[in-house]
């Protein structure tokens, strides 16, 4: 899907999406060159849990980790 660069703000840009909502992703995912006013295209790929992994426990780490500000961190 494509979306729009709308603005970056205190190192999280926000993409306006072709098809409605908007994404926050952290400025630093950004390609290089990429800034307010950019079309982008942007993938959503599901990932396979590493062998063996629990994926319910993975899932559930990875909400507990974002719930806690980790991924504002850079």
């Amino acid at each position: 899907m494509r979306g729009f660069i709308d603005r970056v703000t205190d190192g999280v840009a926000v993409v306006l999406l072709e098809g409605g909502g908007r994404a926050y992703l952290h400025a630093a995912a950004l390609p290089a060159g990429v800034a307010a006013g950019t079309v982008v295209e942007c993938e959503l790929r599901r990932l396979p849990p590493p062998a063996g992994a629990d994926e319910a426990q993975e899932v559930a780490e990875l909400i507990a980790r974002l719930r806690a500000g980790e991924h504002q961190h850079g």
